[in-house]
């Protein structure tokens, strides 16, 4: 157990500190979103680019990891939805806007934090493309599509397209994943200064993003129920990464161990840090900063569980 907080207490000590620097105003909160473009435009990038062009791309792609994560978050996705829908007659907006909560997993700024803490070295970074895969081509066109709809209008396909494609290609990080391919391809490796550079860049990804978290709970308004909290919580704490975890010890059993453990991780991240932001494109900002901030601190917990039932894996 000691092994375990060891893992997850400076993960969640680097938030804190997030948590107490933004509140008292060392780094005030209009600075978040440019450390937060920082994160995603530049440090993540170079980190993804280094870890995928020294990879042998044979082991890029692995279809078993893509049908555990995809059928993991669908299943929290789909189950949160139906809840909301059909049995607390929410509007399917509003049920898309929870289902997405409760199945698309903080995994840049949480998920890979806590993979690079639990394997120190070589941890697969493969899995993290593949992780974000999922999420822009799976989750978040499954996402917007249900929550632009209202009454009997919805978004159509091509709107869906369009959106799809245009995420993908304006996304830094996939761009990081497909240039560290090219690179891969042609046999370059970054060295000297430059390989250098890269490195402290790399390096700055996770605390930072871990600092980001913490600050962007500072202030967070309340406005959803707490059957709701419970809810989405325990779908996407719980439920997911243990429907992961049953999937690679009795589906997949000859899946990559360590792509074994990187699933179960992901999927126990809690939600997008971003999901304020999309709630308050229909009007449930205060509400999904509330669901966001409850979540978060009970991932601690609900991490800590899932790193110590990685055993029956190994």
């Amino acid at each position: 157990m000691l092994t375990i907080i060891g893992i997850t207490a400076p993960i969640f000590l680097l938030i804190l500190v997030g948590f107490v620097a933004t509140r008292v105003g060392i780094i005030p909160q209009e600075a978040l979103p440019g450390m937060s473009r920082f994160v995603l435009f530049l440090a993540l990038p170079v980190l993804m680019f280094q870890k995928i062009s020294q990879l042998d791309l044979g082991v890029l792609i692995d279809p078993q990891y893509l049908m555990v994560y995809s059928f993991s978050c669908l299943v929290s996705f789909v189950s949160v939805f139906c809840i909301s829908r059909f049995l607390l007659n929410n509007s399917t907006s509003f049920s898309g806007l929870k289902g997405f909560g409760s199945a698309c997993p903080n995994s840049a700024f949480i998920g890979l934090p806590v993979l690079l803490q639990y394997f120190a070295e070589d941890a697969p970074t493969q899995a993290f493309a593949m992780s974000l895969m999922v999420e822009n081509i799976v989750l978040f066109p499954l996402a917007f599509a249900l929550m632009e709809t209202h009454g009997d209008t919805g978004i159509g396909p091509k709107k869906i397209v369009i959106t799809v494609v245009g995420r993908l290609v304006r996304n830094p990080i996939i761009i990081a994943v497909f240039s560290g391919v090219f690179a891969s391809l042609i046999g370059f490796q970054a060295s000297g200064f430059l390989g250098r550079g890269m490195d402290l860049l790399a390096g700055a990804a996770a605390p930072v993003a871990l600092v980001i978290i913490g600050g962007s709970l500072v202030g967070a308004a309340f406005s959803a129920s707490f059957k709701d909290i419970l809810m989405i919580a325990s779908f996407k704490l719980l439920l997911q990464p243990l429907i992961a975890l049953c999937l690679v010890i009795f589906v997949v059993p000859d899946m990559d161990l360590m792509l074994k453990l990187a699933v179960v991780i992901f999927s126990a991240s809690p939600m997008l840090s971003i999901y304020p932001i999309v709630g308050g494109q229909y009007g449930k900002q205060a509400y999904c900063s509330g669901v966001l901030t409850v979540t978060t601190v009970l991932a601690f917990f609900s991490i800590s569980l899932m790193l110590s039932l990685l055993s029956l894996i190994q």
